[in-house]
Protein backbone atom coordinates (compact mmCIF):
# COMPACT_ATOMS: atom_id res chain seq x y z
CA UNK A 1 0.00 0.00 0.00
CA UNK A 2 1.37 3.51 -1.15
CA UNK A 3 1.95 5.93 1.29
CA UNK A 4 -0.84 9.08 1.63
CA UNK A 5 0.25 12.53 0.18
CA UNK A 6 -0.76 14.09 3.60
CA UNK A 7 1.94 11.55 5.42
CA UNK A 8 4.55 11.81 2.37
CA UNK A 9 4.73 15.32 2.54
CA UNK A 10 3.77 16.08 6.40
CA UNK A 11 6.61 18.66 7.39
CA UNK A 12 9.64 17.48 9.22
CA UNK A 13 11.03 21.22 9.88
CA UNK A 14 9.74 24.21 11.44
CA UNK A 15 10.90 26.02 7.95
CA UNK A 16 8.22 23.76 6.39
CA UNK A 17 5.28 24.21 8.28
CA UNK A 18 2.40 26.37 7.05
CA UNK A 19 1.13 29.92 8.59
CA UNK A 20 1.78 29.66 12.69
CA UNK A 21 4.67 32.13 12.64
CA UNK A 22 4.01 33.69 16.10
CA UNK A 23 3.73 30.25 17.63
CA UNK A 24 7.09 28.68 15.57
CA UNK A 25 9.18 31.80 16.41
CA UNK A 26 8.96 31.17 19.96
CA UNK A 27 9.00 27.43 19.98
CA UNK A 28 12.26 27.47 17.98
CA UNK A 29 13.36 30.68 20.72
CA UNK A 30 13.24 27.78 22.98
CA UNK A 31 15.04 25.16 21.54
CA UNK A 32 18.04 27.60 20.79
CA UNK A 33 18.27 28.99 24.39
CA UNK A 34 17.42 24.95 25.78
CA UNK A 35 14.62 26.68 28.14
CA UNK A 36 11.63 24.27 27.65
CA UNK A 37 8.18 23.63 29.78
CA UNK A 38 6.73 20.29 31.09
CA UNK A 39 3.62 20.59 29.74
CA UNK A 40 2.40 21.93 26.15
CA UNK A 41 -1.19 22.25 24.72
CA UNK A 42 -1.22 22.63 21.09
CA UNK A 43 -5.52 23.69 20.62
CA UNK A 44 -7.32 24.61 16.83
CA UNK A 45 -9.08 22.97 14.00
CA UNK A 46 -8.09 19.48 12.46
CA UNK A 47 -5.71 18.99 10.00
CA UNK A 48 -3.57 22.34 10.75
CA UNK A 49 -0.95 21.51 12.10
CA UNK A 50 -0.92 20.94 15.78
CA UNK A 51 0.27 16.73 16.21
CA UNK A 52 2.84 17.91 13.37
CA UNK A 53 4.07 20.61 15.28
CA UNK A 54 4.15 19.07 18.40
CA UNK A 55 6.33 16.39 16.63
CA UNK A 56 8.73 19.06 15.12
CA UNK A 57 9.03 20.42 18.77
CA UNK A 58 9.46 16.88 20.30
CA UNK A 59 12.81 16.28 17.88
CA UNK A 60 13.86 19.47 17.71
CA UNK A 61 14.27 19.28 21.64
CA UNK A 62 15.84 15.97 21.89
CA UNK A 63 18.20 16.79 18.86
CA UNK A 64 15.82 14.30 16.32
CA UNK A 65 17.34 11.59 19.24
CA UNK A 66 14.66 8.74 19.62
CA UNK A 67 11.11 9.70 18.92
CA UNK A 68 8.44 10.36 20.73
CA UNK A 69 6.12 8.32 21.99
CA UNK A 70 2.86 8.93 20.92
CA UNK A 71 -0.73 8.07 22.52
CA UNK A 72 -4.35 8.32 21.11
CA UNK A 73 -6.64 10.12 23.59
CA UNK A 74 -9.82 8.50 22.06
CA UNK A 75 -8.63 5.22 23.02
CA UNK A 76 -6.73 5.83 26.00
CA UNK A 77 -8.84 7.63 28.35
CA UNK A 78 -9.76 5.87 30.99
CA UNK A 79 -7.55 6.25 34.93
CA UNK A 80 -6.02 3.06 34.00
CA UNK A 81 -4.45 3.83 30.71
CA UNK A 82 -3.55 7.58 32.39
CA UNK A 83 -1.90 5.60 35.53
CA UNK A 84 -0.07 3.22 32.59
CA UNK A 85 1.25 6.77 31.05
CA UNK A 86 2.35 8.39 34.50
CA UNK A 87 4.47 4.66 35.23
CA UNK A 88 6.10 4.84 32.26
CA UNK A 89 6.71 9.05 32.43
CA UNK A 90 8.83 7.86 35.98
CA UNK A 91 11.37 6.48 33.68
CA UNK A 92 14.23 7.90 32.33
CA UNK A 93 14.50 7.85 28.22
CA UNK A 94 17.32 5.58 26.94
CA UNK A 95 17.83 7.01 23.65
CA UNK A 96 17.50 10.71 23.96
CA UNK A 97 17.65 12.93 26.84
CA UNK A 98 14.00 13.85 27.23
CA UNK A 99 10.92 11.29 27.23
CA UNK A 100 8.06 13.29 25.48
CA UNK A 101 4.72 11.91 25.23
CA UNK A 102 2.51 13.47 22.90
CA UNK A 103 -1.25 12.84 23.61
CA UNK A 104 -3.33 13.20 20.29
CA UNK A 105 -7.31 13.93 20.52
CA UNK A 106 -6.32 14.84 24.90
CA UNK A 107 -9.77 16.01 25.17
CA UNK A 108 -11.63 12.64 24.94
CA UNK A 109 -9.98 11.51 28.26
CA UNK A 110 -12.59 11.12 31.16
CA UNK A 111 -12.80 13.89 34.07
CA UNK A 112 -11.55 10.59 36.65
CA UNK A 113 -8.52 10.39 33.78
CA UNK A 114 -7.78 13.79 34.21
CA UNK A 115 -7.92 14.04 37.77
CA UNK A 116 -5.35 10.92 37.44
CA UNK A 117 -3.26 12.92 35.16
CA UNK A 118 -3.12 16.23 36.97
CA UNK A 119 -0.46 15.26 39.87
CA UNK A 120 2.12 14.22 37.41
CA UNK A 121 1.32 17.04 35.23
CA UNK A 122 1.64 19.96 37.76
CA UNK A 123 5.10 18.01 39.43
CA UNK A 124 6.43 16.36 36.77
CA UNK A 125 9.31 13.93 36.39
CA UNK A 126 12.51 16.37 35.44
CA UNK A 127 13.23 14.65 31.98
CA UNK A 128 9.58 14.10 30.66
CA UNK A 129 7.71 16.67 29.06
CA UNK A 130 3.71 16.16 27.59
CA UNK A 131 2.55 17.38 24.58
CA UNK A 132 -1.37 17.70 24.48
CA UNK A 133 -3.05 17.96 20.59
CA UNK A 134 -7.00 18.88 20.65
CA UNK A 135 -9.82 19.95 18.35
CA UNK A 136 -11.78 20.81 21.06
CA UNK A 137 -9.77 23.22 24.18
CA UNK A 138 -13.20 23.61 25.94
CA UNK A 139 -13.49 20.28 26.89
CA UNK A 140 -10.10 19.96 28.63
CA UNK A 141 -10.47 21.02 32.11
CA UNK A 142 -9.46 24.34 33.38
CA UNK A 143 -6.95 22.70 35.95
CA UNK A 144 -5.22 21.12 33.38
CA UNK A 145 -5.21 23.93 31.12
CA UNK A 146 -3.61 26.87 33.36
CA UNK A 147 -0.65 24.13 33.74
CA UNK A 148 0.05 23.99 30.71
CA UNK A 149 1.91 26.29 28.03
CA UNK A 150 -0.87 26.78 25.40
CA UNK A 151 -0.26 27.58 21.51
CA UNK A 152 -3.41 28.16 19.61
CA UNK A 153 -2.93 26.88 16.11
CA UNK A 154 -5.07 28.84 13.65
CA UNK A 155 -6.51 27.75 9.95
CA UNK A 156 -3.84 28.87 7.16
CA UNK A 157 -4.42 31.05 4.37
CA UNK A 158 -5.52 29.78 1.43
CA UNK A 159 -2.57 31.34 -0.54
CA UNK A 160 0.08 29.46 1.79
CA UNK A 161 -1.96 26.14 1.42
CA UNK A 162 -1.92 26.94 -2.78
CA UNK A 163 1.94 27.53 -2.37
CA UNK A 164 2.20 23.99 -0.61
CA UNK A 165 -0.05 21.57 -3.37
CA UNK A 166 2.28 23.61 -5.75
CA UNK A 167 4.95 22.23 -3.81
CA UNK A 168 3.32 18.70 -3.86
CA UNK A 169 2.45 18.85 -7.59
CA UNK A 170 5.75 19.75 -8.76
CA UNK A 171 7.13 16.38 -7.28
CA UNK A 172 4.04 14.15 -7.98
CA UNK A 173 3.19 15.60 -10.93
CA UNK A 174 6.39 14.29 -12.53
CA UNK A 175 5.95 11.13 -11.31
CA UNK A 176 2.50 10.56 -12.62
CA UNK A 177 3.16 12.14 -15.39
CA UNK A 178 0.16 14.06 -15.32
CA UNK A 179 -0.01 17.75 -15.37
CA UNK A 180 -2.49 19.96 -13.52
CA UNK A 181 -3.69 24.10 -14.01
CA UNK A 182 -2.96 26.22 -11.44
CA UNK A 183 -6.69 27.18 -11.31
CA UNK A 184 -7.05 23.44 -9.83
CA UNK A 185 -5.35 24.00 -7.65
CA UNK A 186 -6.65 27.29 -6.15
CA UNK A 187 -10.16 26.18 -6.18
CA UNK A 188 -8.75 22.87 -4.34
CA UNK A 189 -7.20 25.59 -1.33
CA UNK A 190 -10.46 27.77 -1.19
CA UNK A 191 -12.66 24.81 -0.35
CA UNK A 192 -10.39 23.16 2.18
CA UNK A 193 -11.78 26.13 4.83
CA UNK A 194 -7.66 26.57 6.25
CA UNK A 195 -7.14 23.14 6.26
CA UNK A 196 -4.02 21.73 4.81
CA UNK A 197 -4.12 18.27 5.46
CA UNK A 198 -8.23 18.44 3.89
CA UNK A 199 -6.64 20.00 0.86
CA UNK A 200 -3.75 17.39 0.09
CA UNK A 201 -6.18 14.86 0.52
CA UNK A 202 -8.43 16.26 -2.13
CA UNK A 203 -5.28 16.38 -4.14
CA UNK A 204 -4.82 13.03 -3.92
CA UNK A 205 -8.46 12.34 -4.58
CA UNK A 206 -8.15 14.07 -7.60
CA UNK A 207 -5.34 11.94 -8.76
CA UNK A 208 -6.60 8.86 -8.54
CA UNK A 209 -9.82 10.25 -9.83
CA UNK A 210 -8.04 11.10 -13.34
CA UNK A 211 -5.23 7.80 -13.30
CA UNK A 212 -4.14 7.79 -17.09
CA UNK A 213 -5.02 11.09 -17.76
CA UNK A 214 -2.22 13.51 -18.87
CA UNK A 215 -3.73 16.73 -18.18
CA UNK A 216 -6.12 17.40 -15.29
CA UNK A 217 -8.91 20.91 -16.11
CA UNK A 218 -11.14 22.32 -13.75
CA UNK A 219 -14.07 20.10 -14.75
CA UNK A 220 -12.09 17.27 -13.75
CA UNK A 221 -11.45 18.39 -9.89
CA UNK A 222 -15.25 19.75 -10.02
CA UNK A 223 -16.66 16.22 -11.14
CA UNK A 224 -14.12 14.45 -8.87
CA UNK A 225 -14.53 16.21 -5.45
CA UNK A 226 -18.50 16.10 -6.13
CA UNK A 227 -19.12 19.18 -6.88
CA UNK A 228 -22.11 20.99 -9.13
CA UNK A 229 -21.06 22.43 -12.03
CA UNK A 230 -20.65 26.18 -11.63
CA UNK A 231 -21.90 27.12 -15.48
CA UNK A 232 -25.38 25.22 -14.28
CA UNK A 233 -25.31 27.62 -11.51
CA UNK A 234 -24.64 30.52 -13.06
CA UNK A 235 -27.58 29.69 -15.75
CA UNK A 236 -29.88 29.10 -12.71
CA UNK A 237 -29.30 32.63 -11.52
CA UNK A 238 -29.89 34.57 -14.67
CA UNK A 239 -32.71 32.23 -15.03
CA UNK A 240 -33.96 33.89 -11.64
CA UNK A 241 -32.80 38.05 -12.69
CA UNK A 242 -34.75 37.44 -15.85
CA UNK A 243 -37.73 35.58 -14.32
CA UNK A 244 -37.30 32.71 -16.91
CA UNK A 245 -39.76 30.13 -15.05
CA UNK A 246 -39.16 27.49 -18.07
CA UNK A 247 -35.68 27.56 -18.25
CA UNK A 248 -35.34 27.58 -14.27
CA UNK A 249 -37.59 24.26 -14.34
CA UNK A 250 -35.54 22.42 -17.84
CA UNK A 251 -32.24 23.32 -15.10
CA UNK A 252 -33.85 21.33 -11.89
CA UNK A 253 -35.41 18.91 -13.93
CA UNK A 254 -32.23 18.08 -15.97
CA UNK A 255 -30.30 17.71 -12.01
CA UNK A 256 -32.82 15.44 -10.57
CA UNK A 257 -33.09 13.57 -13.55
CA UNK A 258 -29.21 12.89 -13.34
CA UNK A 259 -29.52 11.07 -10.16
CA UNK A 260 -28.44 14.85 -7.73
CA UNK A 261 -29.37 14.79 -4.62
CA UNK A 262 -31.42 18.39 -4.38
CA UNK A 263 -30.83 18.76 -0.64
CA UNK A 264 -26.89 18.58 -1.39
CA UNK A 265 -27.55 20.52 -4.46
CA UNK A 266 -29.52 23.56 -3.08
CA UNK A 267 -27.02 23.66 0.05
CA UNK A 268 -23.71 24.19 -2.35
CA UNK A 269 -25.77 26.58 -4.76
CA UNK A 270 -26.38 28.47 -1.54
CA UNK A 271 -22.68 28.65 -1.19
CA UNK A 272 -22.29 29.97 -4.68
CA UNK A 273 -24.74 32.54 -3.93
CA UNK A 274 -23.07 33.57 -0.52
CA UNK A 275 -19.94 33.91 -2.90
CA UNK A 276 -22.00 36.31 -5.69
CA UNK A 277 -23.02 38.48 -2.73
CA UNK A 278 -19.43 38.36 -0.93
CA UNK A 279 -18.20 39.58 -4.75
CA UNK A 280 -21.17 42.69 -4.73
CA UNK A 281 -19.79 43.97 -1.51
CA UNK A 282 -16.07 43.45 -1.80
CA UNK A 283 -15.80 44.53 -5.68
CA UNK A 284 -13.31 41.50 -6.05
CA UNK A 285 -12.60 37.66 -6.15
CA UNK A 286 -10.61 37.02 -3.07
CA UNK A 287 -12.18 34.50 -0.59
CA UNK A 288 -14.66 33.32 -3.52
CA UNK A 289 -14.92 29.21 -4.21
CA UNK A 290 -15.50 30.28 -7.65
CA UNK A 291 -13.18 29.21 -10.02
CA UNK A 292 -11.11 32.06 -11.62
CA UNK A 293 -11.93 31.11 -14.91
CA UNK A 294 -15.48 32.10 -14.08
CA UNK A 295 -14.32 35.63 -13.80
CA UNK A 296 -16.81 36.46 -16.97
CA UNK A 297 -19.95 34.59 -16.02
CA UNK A 298 -19.28 36.07 -12.41
CA UNK A 299 -18.91 39.64 -13.77
CA UNK A 300 -22.07 39.37 -15.89
CA UNK A 301 -24.25 37.72 -13.06
CA UNK A 302 -23.95 40.21 -10.59
CA UNK A 303 -24.01 43.08 -13.10
CA UNK A 304 -27.64 44.30 -12.11
CA UNK A 305 -29.13 47.34 -10.45
CA UNK A 306 -28.72 47.07 -6.82
CA UNK A 307 -27.30 44.31 -6.67
CA UNK A 308 -26.54 43.71 -3.44
CA UNK A 309 -29.95 43.95 -2.27
CA UNK A 310 -31.13 41.37 -4.87
CA UNK A 311 -28.43 38.11 -3.74
CA UNK A 312 -29.11 39.53 0.01
CA UNK A 313 -32.84 38.83 -1.37
CA UNK A 314 -32.00 35.75 -3.33
CA UNK A 315 -29.80 34.32 0.25
CA UNK A 316 -32.67 34.12 1.88
CA UNK A 317 -34.91 32.70 -0.19
CA UNK A 318 -32.46 29.46 -1.08
CA UNK A 319 -32.35 29.53 2.33
CA UNK A 320 -35.59 29.16 2.97
CA UNK A 321 -35.61 26.37 0.72
CA UNK A 322 -33.00 24.19 2.33
CA UNK A 323 -34.69 24.55 5.58
CA UNK A 324 -38.15 23.11 3.69
CA UNK A 325 -36.54 20.51 1.99
CA UNK A 326 -34.69 19.20 5.02
CA UNK A 327 -37.44 16.61 6.21
CA UNK A 328 -39.58 16.26 2.82
CA UNK A 329 -40.02 13.10 1.19
CA UNK A 330 -40.94 14.68 -2.28
CA UNK A 331 -37.61 17.54 -2.05
CA UNK A 332 -38.05 18.33 -6.16
CA UNK A 333 -41.80 19.42 -6.05
CA UNK A 334 -41.51 21.84 -2.90
CA UNK A 335 -37.93 23.45 -4.46
CA UNK A 336 -39.42 23.74 -8.10
CA UNK A 337 -42.75 25.63 -6.20
CA UNK A 338 -40.83 27.56 -4.34
CA UNK A 339 -38.19 28.48 -6.79
CA UNK A 340 -41.05 29.53 -9.82
CA UNK A 341 -42.41 32.08 -6.60
CA UNK A 342 -38.75 33.33 -6.36
CA UNK A 343 -38.87 34.25 -10.84
CA UNK A 344 -42.06 35.69 -9.50
CA UNK A 345 -41.22 38.10 -6.87
CA UNK A 346 -43.08 36.47 -4.34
Amino acid sequence: MSQSLATKYRPQTFEEVCSQKSTIKILKKQTSLRNFTNCYLFAGSTGCGKTTLARILANEINDYKGAPIEIDGASNNGVDAVRDIIDAARERSVDSEYKIFIVDECHMITTAGWNAFLKCIEEPPLYTIFMFCTTNPEKVPETIGNRCQRYNITKVATEEIKQRLIFICENECAERNQSITEECLDYISRISDGCVRQAINYLEKVFAYCVGEADITIDDVLNCLGNFSYKAFFDLTNSFIDGDEGKLINIIENFYNSGVDLKLFVEQYLDFVLDLTKYCIFKNAEGLKIPSSMIESLNYTTNIENNINYFNHLLDKILNIKNAIKYDVNNRTTVEIMSINICRGV
